[in-house]
């Protein structure tokens, strides 16, 4: 009786051709994870500047109701804290809301042109907002 081989005519595959298909493998995978990273990075960057845009509007707002801002305050910086709202002078620690340094300017005393601030940290880099309001 003859045996037969079970395998057949086919050979298995060598090392290199395994080496090569994981070295295919893992790079398409760095790309994958390279893209995906990036895309996170990119969203969280969406949401925080966002949200200083909120908070500027909310700095914007409450400058636009108020109607006696001391030009010294204003030509100088402040901007608004506290529930209901005030104005504060400009200060890195009492205007800073939610890690956002918020700071509003008049360009002039007495001009009614207002440029509102939002600074805040991403690790190593700094961003910046800023949003104009004519009164």
């Amino acid at each position: 009786m003859k045996r037969r081989n079970i395998t057949g005519n086919k050979r298995g595959d060598t090392i290199i051709e395994v080496l090569i298909s994981l070295t295919i493998l893992s790079l398409a995978m760095s790309i994958s994870y390279a893209t995906v990273n990036s895309s996170i990075q990119a969203l969280y960057a969406a949401r925080t500047t966002a949200n200083a845009t909120a908070l500027l509007q909310q700095q914007v707002e409450a400058t636009r109701i108020t109607s006696n801002i001391d030009s010294n305050i204003s030509t100088a910086g402040f901007c608004f804290t506290g529930s209901p709202l005030r104005v504060q002078t400009f200060n890195a620690a009492t205007c800073k809301i939610n890690n956002y340094n918020l700071k509003i300017l008049e360009d002039s005393a007495g001009s009614g042109k207002y440029t509102a601030t939002a600074t805040w940290n991403v690790g190593s880099k700094t961003y910046t907002s800023r949003m104009n309001y004519v009164k």
